[in-house]
């Protein structure tokens, strides 16, 4: 048995993956996801990724777009060092592929003006990677 530390946790099995997915994997998912989002909509946003890779499911998204949760991190299913990887491989699948680079504002359905939060702290540098749109250099 681990020590807690004074901490108690309770382990949630369907909180994460339990399969690891080396990074190669993880980078080729992404692109594919990256070029079928840009393909079908004509931009692409770590927000759709994580919906078509399957770490988040629609109805959390729109719950969290109602307002019914805090922040989205906290109905991912995988871990905040592995979004930002995904973050990373289409920040630089974009950059060298020149795709423009757009940050958009997530706003609370109903309520005018409410910004909706990505991560449980609030990080601007993490909130705005979450909010940022890849969009096709000809749309």
């Amino acid at each position: 048995m681990l020590p807690s530390h004074g901490r108690s946790r309770q382990f949630n099995p369907g909180r994460f993956h339990l399969k690891a997915m080396n990074d190669k994997n993880l980078e080729k998912k992404v692109i594919d996801e990256f070029e079928k989002e840009i393909e079908e909509r004509g931009y692409a946003s770590p927000v759709s990724i994580l919906i078509a890779l399957g770490y988040l499911s629609e109805s959390d998204f729109n719950e969290w777009q109602e307002g019914r949760i805090s922040y989205l991190e906290k109905v991912l299913k995988i871990g905040p060092s592995k979004v930002l990887d995904l973050m990373s491989v289409m920040s630089a699948y974009a950059k060298k592929n020149g795709y423009k680079k757009s940050v958009e504002e997530y706003l609370q359905h109903g309520k005018k003006g409410v910004p909706l939060r990505f991560s449980r702290t609030g990080n601007d540098v993490i909130e705005e990677r979450f909010s940022t749109h890849y969009v096709d250099k000809n749309f």
